[in-house]
């Protein structure tokens, strides 16, 4: 096969790549294409993803590509052949649009006061083996504010996953929601 049938294919899935990223409503500054072929030798049955520089293409440098899939292969399978034959069996292209980052926003809810909806209550909690159950305070993690100061033990609950303050471990609400915990020492 030519590198003007290899560039022909790869033209075509990047003409379809670049017009799927034009019919979404999101607006992209910038698009990037990146190329891989599977290769593998001769005879063998399973190929290795070698990705490639563009370069390669536009120098048609098949020597270089055989040499990158044989580094590949080495280390993959801790082997290679560089007197062996080998094969170009699929072609791979991504075109991927990037995007501008979207600004941080931060909370507008803030308060140092918890707010009685964000306590669910108490559970006993054993915290170490050989002590016994404490007193832990249970929290809402969505009706927390920024700027919410919790010390351990406690429970933050949220639908998705409980965060655990241990007794002495000090955690607070930042400006854009995240929970910075401070462990305690002891």
């Amino acid at each position: 096969v030519s590198f003007n049938e290899i560039e022909n294919v790869f033209q075509r899935m990047e003409k379809s790549g670049n017009a799927a990223i034009k019919k979404t409503s999101i607006a992209v500054h910038n698009i990037v294409v990146t190329r891989a072929v599977d290769m593998r030798y001769v005879g063998q049955e399973h190929p290795v993803t070698v990705d490639l520089d563009m370069q390669y293409f536009a120098e048609q440098d098949s020597d270089g590509i055989k040499t990158e899939f044989d580094r590949i292969h080495k280390i993959r399978y801790g082997t290679s052949a560089p007197d062996e034959n080998a094969e170009i069996v699929s072609l791979r292209s991504t075109v991927t649009g990037l995007t501008q980052k979207p600004p941080l926003e931060k909370y507008l809810a803030t308060g140092h006061e918890i707010p009685d909806k964000a306590n669910t209550g108490t559970r006993k909690i054993f915290f170490q083996a050989g002590n016994g159950p404490i007193d832990t305070r249970l929290y809402s993690r969505n009706a927390l504010l920024a700027g919410n100061k919790v010390s351990g033990p406690a429970i933050i609950e949220e639908h998705a996953s409980t965060t655990v303050l241990f007794p002495g471990d000090e955690l607070e609400v930042d400006g854009f929601g995240n929970l910075l915990i401070t462990v305690s020492k002891t």
